[in-house]
């Protein structure tokens, strides 16, 4: 058992958030509150230690779910979830052996979460970096890192293809029916088009219209399987990324309407 002031051995290869910061760290001091509620309480007969060990058995699933969604890494779930190793009771009584080793189990438990806890400040957040941080988009990276660590990189680039086609049914109110290149045709039509910007050029908006169009043609439709390099994929997620950033900067102008403003209303009990 790690000293007071001793960190527990945690598996750092590949350790990286998934989530923000200050999210991890929340759930963190849950599961580490819940544990050591566990351990406050002492079992006075055979039927609380059984409630107390099923209580715990539900804490260990529910905490390890929580770490697998804060980590891209499942090594941290298995890491908190494996057995725990203590020298065991000699008591010859079942329940009097169960009192003794207990306290041990849930102990090594809470003593890993804390050790997660205290090296959280240090743990990778990507993206990592000023330049990674500005190069990928929210959106891009929140639904898309999790398969691009787990080597799912098909996965990853239908994600990234779906938030982009999502953003722009959002920024049209979903009004146009057609998907991929011929959805962005429409919504960047020089007469009608939503998302033809009129603080751009012309020839600003069919550009970003060919890039967004030219991203469909290139990957819609790829299957989640498809054996693709690592390489291949990040580039494809910084594409999606710019094309997020860029579709954010276009102002929409308010539609004009033929109809004349409605005139103020007036109460009568204002009236001279």
């Amino acid at each position: 058992m790690p000293g007071p002031n001793q960190l527990p051995p945690v598996p750092a290869v590949g350790l990286t958030l998934a989530q923000p910061k200050e999210r991890v760290e929340q759930a963190l001091d849950q599961a580490i509150a819940k544990g050591r509620n566990l351990l406050s309480r002492k079992a006075d007969s055979v039927q609380m230690m059984e409630d107390l060990k099923r209580q715990n058995w539900s804490w260990v699933l529910e905490t390890s779910e929580m770490l697998k969604s804060c980590f891209s890494t499942e090594s941290v779930q298995l890491y908190f979830a494996s057995n725990v190793y203590f020298v065991p009771s000699l008591k010859a009584n079942d329940f009097e052996r169960d009192l003794d080793e207990f306290p041990m189990i849930v102990n090594g438990r809470v003593d890993r979460l804390n050790g997660f806890r205290k090296m959280a400040a240090v743990i990778p957040e990507p993206p990592c970096g000023d330049f990674l941080a500005a190069l990928s988009h929210p959106a891009i990276y929140h639904s898309c890192w999790r398969p691009f660590e787990l080597g799912q990189h098909g996965k990853a680039i239908a994600l990234a293809v779906k938030e982009v086609e999502d953003a722009i049914r959002l920024a049209t109110s979903g009004n146009i029916k057609e998907s991929g290149a011929e959805l962005v045709r429409k919504a960047f039509d020089a007469e009608e088009g939503i998302l033809a910007s009129p603080e751009n050029p012309p020839i600003e908006n069919e550009g970003i219209a060919d890039i967004i169009a030219g991203f469909f043609k290139r990957y819609k439709g790829i299957p989640e399987n498809a054996p693709i390099a690592i390489q291949q994929t990040a580039r494809i997620m910084s594409l999606a990324s710019y094309i997020m950033h860029t579709l954010d900067s276009i102002h929409i102008a308010p539609k004009e309407s033929d109809e004349p403003a409605p005139e103020p209303y007036e109460f009568e009990f204002l009236k001279d």
